[in-house]
Order: structure tokens, then sequence, then C-alpha cells
């Protein structure tokens, strides 16, 4: 027992001692490496200029030649006074180099091509009542997202500078412009679209009942709703991708003069309705100066009440009809150009934003709904299939509760297939299934039937306007429902479904339906 515990103690003892000697090499390693890290410090001072003292810049945007003077802190364009300048920008890109500390400097270079600095990429500028200092960009190193710069000075240097200081100058001279933005366009409040080009088409929406409609600028007829708002939401979602012209001239240069596109959106905004009330308080002779200090307790309070009561009302606001038109002209890259209203700015919008408003034409707006008309709306149907055909005719009587003028109205309907009594929610399942008909697609060419029609709807509203839906046998998998000029292609499993319902207003049980 004693040898055993003489070992424990020695055990412990040793770990003590190695611990202590880790943690002495831990920390005299993490000293040399805090000393080598401070002896690695390469980095160098290029540029410390007061940015107060800095009177211009001038430097290559793309193939212009920019040259920005300061004036009560306040940036122009030298070349064009006009130009809209966004003050912020240019100072922050000027900041970035006037206090500059390269990462690295590289002596005694003897060929300057090495680092592309014999015909630099771009010379930046900045301009002091001391003179000029000047820096050379070369080529970036892509692995440490670095430039190779030179003063233009000094021959044998060379430094590495950190790439976030050089690129706002390697851009073009719009990405200094004060932009303006997309005019802000709700969609759900849009109510008509008018897309000019070749296969153009208008959308417009019914103000009572909220339904699209869509013309080819010969026909007009219902849009699939679904589909219309596709435009809409791509309309309210529209934001320009970049600024290229701030005052245009010359439409031909961008395609405006025989534009790809001309999109006119009208929709509504509510407006704050401005109180043209005019000042009524009344003004006081110097006269009664008296007269006024002794009521002027009264006054103050009365003109406390009365700002109190305009602060609690609110803002009345109305709704105006507003309308936008976008010209859209030629492509450059993946985008478009674009101009909006009257203004001469040139900015471009993504191709793919006005995919859905430019890539469609009248015809894959049509709805493919075959015929739909409200039950509300409904006088009478007449079903005609080769088994004989019936009529349904809907009753509406309408009673007060009592003799009293203001007493509420009730509306009994009642429906009757041929004389006989009909019971409403075997019909109403039947006919919504028939009026929910939707195809899957709409027929272009011509179709001329070849037998008589599997089944005939003649639709007779409470107006007495008729319609007439026929279903011929197409194929093997679709039926062609013909109502006027239009022919679907509906599905034989949704017919089916439809038929079933049939029979049961038929009274007719399925399998002997089916046998029939």
């Amino acid at each position: 027992m004693k040898k055993k515990t003489v070992k424990l103690v020695s055990a412990v003892v040793v770990l003590g001692v190695v611990s202590g000697a880790y943690v002495g090499v831990n920390s005299y390693v993490s000293s040399q490496e805090k000393k080598e890290s401070e002896a690695e410090d390469t980095s160098v001072e290029l540029t410390s200029l007061d940015m107060d003292n800095i009177t211009s810049v001038a430097f290559t945007a793309g193939q212009d030649k920019v040259e920005f003077d300061k004036k009560d802190d306040t940036w122009s364009d030298k070349s064009d006074a006009d130009f809209p300048v966004n003050q912020d920008t240019v100072s922050s890109a000027v900041e970035g180099i006037s206090s500059l500390t390269a990462a690295q400097e590289i002596s005694d270079v003897e060929d300057l091509s090495e680092y592309d600095l014999d015909s630099p990429q771009n010379e930046i500028t900045l301009t002091t009542d001391d003179g000029d200092t000047v820096l050379q960009i070369g080529m970036e190193n892509e692995s440490t997202s670095q430039y190779y710069v030179r003063k233009s000075d000094d021959d044998k240097k060379v430094y590495l500078v950190d790439s976030s200081a050089v690129e706002p100058f390697m851009g073009t001279l719009y990405d200094f412009a004060e932009s303006g933005t997309f005019p802000s366009v709700t969609s759900s409040t849009i109510t008509e679209v008018k897309v000019d080009k070749e296969d153009g088409y208008e959308l417009t929406q019914d103000p009572d009942n909220l339904f699209w409609n869509v013309s080819d600028g010969k026909t007009s007829e219902k849009a699939d709703t679904d589909k219309a708002g596709t435009v809409t939401s791509a309309i309210g979602s529209l934001a320009y991708d970049s600024f290229v012209d701030y005052n245009c001239t010359d439409d031909s240069k961008y395609g405006f003069d025989d534009p790809y596109a001309v999109i006119t959106a009208k929709y509504t905004e509510e407006e704050t309705v401005e109180d043209d009330s005019e000042d009524t308080s009344e003004t006081t002779d110097e006269t009664n100066t008296d007269s006024e200090d002794e009521s002027s307790a009264d006054s103050d309070a009365k003109k406390d009440s009365s700002d109190t009561e305009d602060d609690s009302e609110e803002a009345e606001t109305k709704t105006v009809e507003k309308e936008i038109t976008i010209c859209v002209g030629d492509e450059t890259g993946s985008d478009r150009y674009v101009k909006v209203d009257d203004s001469k700015e040139v900015y471009t919008i993504t191709e793919d934003s006005l995919t859905d408003i430019l890539d469609s034409t009248a015809f894959d707006f049509y709805s493919l709904s075959v015929n739909y008309l409200s039950v509300n709306s409904l006088d009478s149907l007449e079903v005609k299939t080769p088994d004989g055909d019936h009529k349904v005719t809907v009753t509406r009587e309408t009673t007060k509760d009592s003799d009293d003028e203001d007493a509420e109205k009730t509306t009994t309907v009642t429906y009757k297939l041929d004389d006989a009594d009909l019971d409403e929610t075997t019909f109403t399942t039947f006919y919504n299934k028939l009026i929910n008909m939707t195809a899957q697609q709409r027929l272009t060419e011509d179709y001329t039937p070849e037998d008589n029609p599997a089944y005939t709807f003649v639709f007779k509203d409470t107006d007495g306007n008729e319609i007439t839906a026929e279903y011929y046998e197409y194929d093997t998998n679709f039926y062609a429902a013909v109502v006027g000029d239009k022919v679907y292609l509906v599905n034989k499993m949704n017919v089916r479904d439809m038929d079933e319902a049939y029979q049961d207003v038929m009274g007719k049980d399925k399998e002997t339906a089916s046998e029939e």
C-alpha cells in the first residue's frame, strides 16, 4: 500500500512538471509568433492627403476622361456642369485613396510590364494647392484581391493596394451619377396595360366585376385572371438596373426612334387633398392694443383648442388616375434601354424582369374557362344529349318579412327539371361542375366536328341572353367544347365527373347511366 501511494505522488509531481513545461513552451511560442508577425508587417504609407485640401480628382472611366472639381465642398463634372454628380459617391471614392496604406512595397523594379504598369489601365490624379498626386493602376493580383500601383514620380517602386480603394474608379462615369428610381406603381391598382409591339396586346379591367379582358386590336374577350395578374405584378416590380444617360438627345442611340416595345399602364393612386381654405384669423388695429391685452388669455385658450381640433382631423385623400409609359429600346447585354414618360434620362432594365410583359401575345391571356354564368344570374338551362332533352328553370320570389317599408327582403329560389321540383343542392353541385369546366388548351386552327355533339348546353341569363356550349368527341383524351367561334379541349375525366353529377339531377343510378 505504501509503494502504491509513493507511485501516485510521483505521478502527480511528474504531471505538474509536464503541465508547467507545456504552459511555458506555449507562452514562448505565442510570444515568438507575435514578434514574427510584427516583423512581417510590410505595410507602407502611400498617400496622406487632407480631404479638405483636395480640389479635384481625375481618372479614366471606361472610355471617358473624367475630372471632378470641388468648390465649397460640392463636386461637379468639369466637362459638364449639369451632370448629376452623386456627392457621397465621389467623396467616398476620393477619401479611399487620399489616405492610403499599401500592403507591400516592391523596390528596385526593373520591368514595369510585369505589373502592367508600362501601360496602366487607369491613372488617378488628386490635386491640391501643393500640386498633383498621381497613382497609376496596373494589373490585379486576383489571388490577394490587390492591385499593383505606382506613383508616377517613382519608377523603381510598385505597391500592392487593396482593391476596395481602387475599384470605385474602375467603372463608368455614371457610377458617380445621382440616379433616379423607377416610379412606384402598386400592381393591385393597375386597371389597364397596353403593350405596343409586334403581336402586342391590351389588358383592361372591368370596374364592376374586376374581371380582365384582353384585346389584340381586333377582337376582345375575357382574359385569364392569373395571367393578367402576372403582368401587373411584373410592372409593379420593375426597377432600374443601371443609369446610362441623364440627357438623351439622340433617340436612335438607344433604339428609341423605333422602339422594341412601348408599355403603357393606367393605375390609381391615393393623394392627400390640400386644404385650400383661407386664413380667417382677425388682425387687430394698433388702437385696440389695450383691448387685445385684456383678452389675450381668452384668445390663447381658443387658439390652443383650435390647434387641437386641427391636429385631430385626419388628412383627406382622393383617388386619382395616373398613367406611366415605358419606352423599351435596344438590347445591351442582358438588359434593355428604357426611358419613362417624357424624361430624357435613360436607364437599363434586365430583360428577365420584362419577360412576363413583353414575351406574351393576346392568345396567351385567353381564358380557358369554357363558359361561366353565375347561378345567381341563371334563368334557365337546357341540356341536350342523345338520351333526350331536358330543361331546368329557375324561379325567384322576393317577399318582405313584414309590411314595414324598411323590412328586410327575402328571396326564395326554386328549381324545376322540366315540370318537376328539383333539389337545390343536387342541381347546384352539377351546375358548378359545368360552369367551372376548364380547358387544357384553346384550338387556334379551324375545327369542323364530324359527329353530333355528345352534350349541348343552352344557358339563358336573367336578362334574356343565351349562350350555347357544345361538347364533341375529339380524341381518346379530349372533348372539343365549342362556344361561338371558340374551341376548347377539355379533359374527358372532367366531363365524366360533370356527367355523373348530371345523372344525379336526372335521378338515375350511376351504373345504369353508364350502361346506357
